[in-house]
């Protein structure tokens, strides 16, 4: 059931529950990040070089092995695109609500915001070229058209 929202804006349903909160959105982003870079794993682990000792295993031991290998590199493409998913998505979704506005801004923000989030460790320097980085990615996918705004800078 529908109630109107304090402030006199569109009610607030169930279904903008689910879109407006940036914590869902996060979950949401993270969990399908996690599941493509799950996907991803067993593609990259084909363009691996192999261990040459392996190959004079039998080849009940070297599948044991490769089975072992693709389901660790799964794991951990499966983490990291779960991670930038949630990160950038949480970012973008607080930026945009602190903005008030819906513009191709956001992702590039959002972006400078994850970049710089994930290279926390390395320091200033790395936080600088990781938020450049990210941003500089964000604005040539919205301004290629690919993003949500389709390349432009107005608002929705």
């Amino acid at each position: 059931m529908a109630e109107p929202a304090s402030g006199g804006g569109p009610p607030v349903t169930t279904t903008n529950i689910w879109r407006e909160s940036c914590a869902i959105i996060g979950v949401g982003s993270f969990v399908v990040g996690g599941i493509f870079g799950a996907l991803l794993g067993p593609v990259f682990y084909a363009f691996e070089t192999t261990n040459p000792a392996q190959a004079e295993l039998p080849l009940r031991m070297q599948l044991r092995l490769a089975a072992r290998d693709v389901a660790s590199r799964s794991r951990t493409w499966g983490k990291n695109f779960g991670v930038i998913g949630g990160l950038f998505s949480v970012s973008e979704c607080f930026v945009a609500k602190t903005r008030a506005a819906h513009d191709m801004w956001n992702p590039v923000i959002g972006g400078c915001i994850t970049g710089g989030g994930l290279a926390a460790r390395g320091g200033p320097q790395a936080c600088a070229f990781g938020c450049a980085g990210f941003a500089a990615f964000s604005l040539a996918i919205e301004a290629a058209g690919f993003g949500q705004h389709g390349g432009h800078g107005g608002d929705d």
